[in-house]
Protein backbone atom coordinates (compact mmCIF):
# COMPACT_ATOMS: atom_id res chain seq x y z
CA UNK A 1 0.00 0.00 0.00
CA UNK A 2 3.16 2.18 0.37
CA UNK A 3 3.64 2.71 -2.96
CA UNK A 4 -0.12 3.32 -3.79
CA UNK A 5 0.14 5.93 -1.22
CA UNK A 6 3.01 7.26 -2.93
CA UNK A 7 1.63 7.23 -6.22
CA UNK A 8 -1.71 9.33 -4.11
CA UNK A 9 0.47 12.05 -3.14
CA UNK A 10 1.47 13.01 -6.86
CA UNK A 11 -2.25 12.73 -7.59
CA UNK A 12 -3.38 14.81 -4.87
CA UNK A 13 -0.33 17.41 -5.56
CA UNK A 14 -2.25 17.76 -9.14
CA UNK A 15 -5.66 18.13 -8.16
CA UNK A 16 -3.87 20.92 -5.62
CA UNK A 17 -2.69 22.65 -8.12
CA UNK A 18 -5.54 22.39 -10.58
CA UNK A 19 -7.82 23.29 -7.75
CA UNK A 20 -5.40 26.60 -7.09
CA UNK A 21 -5.50 27.57 -10.80
CA UNK A 22 -9.30 27.21 -11.04
CA UNK A 23 -9.83 29.06 -7.39
CA UNK A 24 -7.69 31.65 -9.63
CA UNK A 25 -9.87 31.40 -12.89
CA UNK A 26 -13.15 31.36 -11.07
CA UNK A 27 -12.19 34.97 -9.96
CA UNK A 28 -11.28 36.42 -12.53
CA UNK A 29 -14.60 35.35 -14.39
CA UNK A 30 -16.39 36.54 -11.64
CA UNK A 31 -14.08 39.90 -12.29
CA UNK A 32 -14.73 40.07 -16.10
CA UNK A 33 -18.62 39.54 -15.23
CA UNK A 34 -18.63 42.21 -13.15
CA UNK A 35 -16.57 44.01 -16.13
CA UNK A 36 -19.05 43.42 -18.49
CA UNK A 37 -21.96 44.94 -16.39
CA UNK A 38 -19.63 47.87 -15.97
CA UNK A 39 -18.71 48.15 -19.70
CA UNK A 40 -23.04 47.30 -20.42
CA UNK A 41 -23.51 50.44 -18.20
CA UNK A 42 -21.16 52.85 -19.07
CA UNK A 43 -21.99 52.11 -22.98
CA UNK A 44 -25.39 52.96 -22.15
CA UNK A 45 -24.65 56.25 -20.21
CA UNK A 46 -22.72 56.84 -23.21
CA UNK A 47 -25.71 56.74 -25.61
CA UNK A 48 -27.83 58.21 -23.34
CA UNK A 49 -26.00 61.27 -22.79
CA UNK A 50 -25.02 61.41 -26.82
CA UNK A 51 -28.48 61.16 -27.91
CA UNK A 52 -29.27 64.00 -24.98
CA UNK A 53 -26.28 65.56 -26.75
CA UNK A 54 -28.23 65.38 -30.26
CA UNK A 55 -31.55 66.49 -28.60
CA UNK A 56 -30.17 70.00 -27.83
CA UNK A 57 -28.46 70.11 -31.11
CA UNK A 58 -32.51 69.33 -32.67
CA UNK A 59 -33.64 72.22 -30.68
CA UNK A 60 -31.22 74.52 -31.84
CA UNK A 61 -31.21 74.04 -35.18
CA UNK A 62 -35.57 73.66 -34.74
CA UNK A 63 -35.61 77.11 -33.20
CA UNK A 64 -33.71 78.48 -35.72
CA UNK A 65 -35.43 77.07 -38.53
CA UNK A 66 -38.88 78.18 -36.68
CA UNK A 67 -37.51 82.11 -36.93
CA UNK A 68 -36.90 81.38 -40.56
CA UNK A 69 -40.67 81.13 -41.54
CA UNK A 70 -40.38 77.63 -41.34
CA UNK A 71 -42.34 77.13 -38.34
CA UNK A 72 -43.83 73.27 -38.98
CA UNK A 73 -40.32 71.67 -39.26
CA UNK A 74 -38.76 73.76 -36.57
CA UNK A 75 -41.50 73.20 -34.25
CA UNK A 76 -41.35 69.29 -35.02
CA UNK A 77 -37.52 69.57 -34.54
CA UNK A 78 -38.15 71.69 -31.36
CA UNK A 79 -40.32 68.94 -30.13
CA UNK A 80 -38.07 65.89 -31.19
CA UNK A 81 -35.66 67.57 -29.39
CA UNK A 82 -36.93 68.33 -26.13
CA UNK A 83 -38.65 65.14 -25.95
CA UNK A 84 -34.85 63.34 -26.63
CA UNK A 85 -33.23 65.40 -23.82
CA UNK A 86 -35.82 64.47 -21.29
CA UNK A 87 -36.09 60.71 -21.98
CA UNK A 88 -32.51 60.40 -22.50
CA UNK A 89 -31.73 62.88 -19.09
CA UNK A 90 -34.62 60.59 -17.38
CA UNK A 91 -32.30 57.54 -18.34
CA UNK A 92 -29.05 58.77 -17.13
CA UNK A 93 -30.88 59.54 -13.76
CA UNK A 94 -31.93 56.50 -13.78
CA UNK A 95 -28.54 54.22 -14.74
CA UNK A 96 -25.94 56.76 -12.80
CA UNK A 97 -24.93 55.53 -9.51
CA UNK A 98 -21.95 57.84 -9.21
CA UNK A 99 -22.48 61.10 -6.59
CA UNK A 100 -20.17 63.05 -8.64
CA UNK A 101 -21.73 62.07 -12.42
CA UNK A 102 -25.43 62.82 -10.76
CA UNK A 103 -23.98 65.93 -10.09
CA UNK A 104 -22.92 66.84 -13.21
CA UNK A 105 -26.17 65.83 -14.30
CA UNK A 106 -27.81 67.76 -12.22
CA UNK A 107 -25.55 71.43 -13.39
CA UNK A 108 -26.41 69.54 -16.98
CA UNK A 109 -29.98 69.84 -16.33
CA UNK A 110 -29.80 73.29 -15.06
CA UNK A 111 -28.17 74.58 -17.99
CA UNK A 112 -30.79 72.80 -20.44
CA UNK A 113 -33.41 75.17 -18.72
CA UNK A 114 -31.31 78.05 -19.73
CA UNK A 115 -30.79 76.68 -23.46
CA UNK A 116 -34.48 75.56 -23.66
CA UNK A 117 -36.07 79.15 -22.03
CA UNK A 118 -34.33 81.40 -24.67
CA UNK A 119 -35.62 78.85 -27.31
CA UNK A 120 -38.81 79.77 -26.42
CA UNK A 121 -37.91 83.42 -26.16
CA UNK A 122 -37.27 82.87 -29.79
CA UNK A 123 -40.45 81.52 -30.64
CA UNK A 124 -42.63 83.66 -28.62
CA UNK A 125 -40.62 86.81 -30.78
CA UNK A 126 -41.54 84.68 -33.85
CA UNK A 127 -45.34 84.49 -32.30
CA UNK A 128 -45.36 88.13 -31.41
CA UNK A 129 -43.23 90.12 -33.49
CA UNK A 130 -42.96 93.63 -32.97
CA UNK A 131 -44.08 96.57 -35.10
CA UNK A 132 -40.94 97.78 -35.93
CA UNK A 133 -39.50 95.50 -38.41
CA UNK A 134 -36.19 96.01 -37.71
CA UNK A 135 -36.32 96.22 -34.31
CA UNK A 136 -37.74 93.19 -34.59
CA UNK A 137 -35.16 91.76 -36.73
CA UNK A 138 -32.89 93.08 -34.07
CA UNK A 139 -34.23 91.64 -31.24
CA UNK A 140 -34.80 87.92 -32.95
CA UNK A 141 -30.92 87.96 -33.90
CA UNK A 142 -30.01 88.94 -30.17
CA UNK A 143 -32.32 85.99 -29.13
CA UNK A 144 -30.59 83.91 -31.92
CA UNK A 145 -27.11 84.83 -30.37
CA UNK A 146 -27.84 84.08 -27.29
CA UNK A 147 -30.14 80.61 -27.45
CA UNK A 148 -26.53 79.56 -29.27
CA UNK A 149 -24.18 80.68 -26.35
CA UNK A 150 -27.28 78.66 -24.04
CA UNK A 151 -26.62 75.11 -26.37
CA UNK A 152 -22.76 75.93 -26.66
CA UNK A 153 -23.14 76.02 -23.25
CA UNK A 154 -24.83 72.90 -22.43
CA UNK A 155 -22.63 71.44 -25.41
CA UNK A 156 -19.90 71.76 -23.71
CA UNK A 157 -20.80 69.83 -20.20
CA UNK A 158 -22.23 67.42 -22.30
CA UNK A 159 -19.36 66.53 -24.38
CA UNK A 160 -17.61 66.49 -21.07
CA UNK A 161 -19.71 63.88 -19.72
CA UNK A 162 -19.69 61.88 -22.90
CA UNK A 163 -16.26 61.82 -23.36
CA UNK A 164 -15.83 60.99 -19.61
CA UNK A 165 -18.29 57.74 -20.27
CA UNK A 166 -16.29 56.77 -23.43
CA UNK A 167 -13.21 56.93 -21.16
CA UNK A 168 -14.76 54.69 -18.81
CA UNK A 169 -15.77 52.57 -20.83
CA UNK A 170 -12.45 52.15 -22.79
CA UNK A 171 -11.32 51.70 -19.41
CA UNK A 172 -13.45 48.75 -18.40
CA UNK A 173 -12.99 47.13 -21.19
CA UNK A 174 -9.12 47.17 -20.71
CA UNK A 175 -9.63 45.50 -17.76
CA UNK A 176 -11.98 43.07 -19.22
CA UNK A 177 -9.45 42.08 -21.87
CA UNK A 178 -6.16 41.68 -19.17
CA UNK A 179 -8.86 39.83 -16.83
CA UNK A 180 -9.55 37.64 -20.30
CA UNK A 181 -6.24 37.30 -20.69
CA UNK A 182 -4.80 36.35 -17.56
CA UNK A 183 -7.23 33.86 -17.24
CA UNK A 184 -6.04 32.59 -20.21
CA UNK A 185 -2.56 32.49 -18.65
CA UNK A 186 -3.44 31.20 -15.50
CA UNK A 187 -5.39 27.85 -17.69
CA UNK A 188 -2.02 27.69 -20.20
CA UNK A 189 0.29 27.53 -17.00
CA UNK A 190 -1.78 25.34 -14.71
CA UNK A 191 -1.96 22.87 -17.55
CA UNK A 192 1.70 22.73 -18.17
CA UNK A 193 2.62 22.84 -14.53
CA UNK A 194 0.35 19.41 -13.94
CA UNK A 195 1.68 18.03 -16.89
CA UNK A 196 5.79 18.75 -16.46
CA UNK A 197 4.23 16.96 -12.32
CA UNK A 198 2.19 14.20 -13.81
CA UNK A 199 5.69 13.37 -16.03
CA UNK A 200 7.99 13.33 -13.39
CA UNK A 201 6.38 12.11 -10.93
CA UNK A 202 5.24 8.86 -13.20
CA UNK A 203 8.84 8.80 -14.61
CA UNK A 204 9.90 8.43 -10.60
CA UNK A 205 7.83 6.25 -9.64
CA UNK A 206 8.24 4.31 -12.93
CA UNK A 207 11.82 4.07 -12.44
CA UNK A 208 11.15 3.51 -8.85
CA UNK A 209 9.00 0.40 -9.12
CA UNK A 210 11.01 -0.96 -12.51
CA UNK A 211 14.56 -0.99 -11.19
CA UNK A 212 14.32 -2.83 -8.26
CA UNK A 213 11.66 -5.36 -9.74
CA UNK A 214 14.82 -5.83 -13.09
CA UNK A 215 17.27 -6.46 -9.98
CA UNK A 216 15.17 -8.83 -8.11
CA UNK A 217 14.42 -10.34 -11.74
CA UNK A 218 17.94 -10.80 -12.70
CA UNK A 219 18.79 -12.09 -8.26
CA UNK A 220 15.98 -14.44 -8.93
CA UNK A 221 17.04 -15.77 -12.37
CA UNK A 222 20.63 -16.32 -10.90
CA UNK A 223 19.43 -18.25 -7.77
CA UNK A 224 17.63 -20.39 -9.93
CA UNK A 225 20.91 -21.73 -11.69
CA UNK A 226 22.62 -22.18 -8.18
CA UNK A 227 24.31 -18.82 -7.80
CA UNK A 228 22.91 -19.07 -4.37
CA UNK A 229 25.78 -16.44 -3.52
CA UNK A 230 23.85 -13.34 -5.09
CA UNK A 231 23.30 -10.72 -2.79
CA UNK A 232 20.38 -8.40 -3.01
CA UNK A 233 21.43 -4.59 -2.67
CA UNK A 234 17.50 -2.81 -1.97
CA UNK A 235 16.57 -1.06 0.84
CA UNK A 236 13.14 0.79 1.03
CA UNK A 237 10.67 0.74 3.07
CA UNK A 238 7.50 0.19 0.42
CA UNK A 239 6.41 -3.53 -0.64
CA UNK A 240 9.75 -3.30 -2.89
CA UNK A 241 11.65 -3.51 0.38
CA UNK A 242 9.46 -5.93 1.62
CA UNK A 243 9.44 -8.46 -1.36
CA UNK A 244 13.81 -7.84 -1.58
CA UNK A 245 13.96 -8.97 2.39
CA UNK A 246 11.94 -12.42 1.50
CA UNK A 247 14.52 -12.41 -1.52
CA UNK A 248 17.11 -12.43 1.07
CA UNK A 249 15.74 -14.83 3.20
CA UNK A 250 15.18 -16.99 0.72
CA UNK A 251 18.60 -16.82 -0.51
CA UNK A 252 19.98 -17.54 2.98
CA UNK A 253 17.42 -20.54 3.25
CA UNK A 254 19.17 -21.89 -0.04
CA UNK A 255 22.26 -21.46 1.67
CA UNK A 256 21.36 -23.15 4.91
CA UNK A 257 19.54 -25.55 2.63
CA UNK A 258 23.17 -26.16 0.57
CA UNK A 259 25.64 -26.16 4.14
CA UNK A 260 23.48 -29.03 5.53
CA UNK A 261 23.86 -31.04 1.84
CA UNK A 262 27.16 -30.55 1.90
CA UNK A 263 27.58 -31.61 5.21
CA UNK A 264 25.43 -34.54 5.18
CA UNK A 265 27.36 -35.86 1.85
CA UNK A 266 30.32 -35.17 3.36
CA UNK A 267 32.63 -38.48 4.24
CA UNK A 268 32.01 -39.79 7.95
CA UNK A 269 35.34 -40.27 9.74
Amino acid sequence: MKIMYKLMSGFVLLVLIFSIAGAVVISNLNVIETVNTQVGSDFAINQYATNYERGAGKVQVGTYLYSQDSQAMGKQLIEEGKDAMAQNRENLKNILKDEAAIKELGEIERVEGLAMAASDQVVARVNNPDKDAGKQDKQLKQDLHFLEARVDALNLKLGTFVDKTQEETASSLKTAEESGLRTINITLYAIAISLLIALVVSFAAAKKITDPVKQLTNVANRVSKGEITEKVEISSSDEIGDLAESFKRMINAFKVMEAMSKEESAPKE
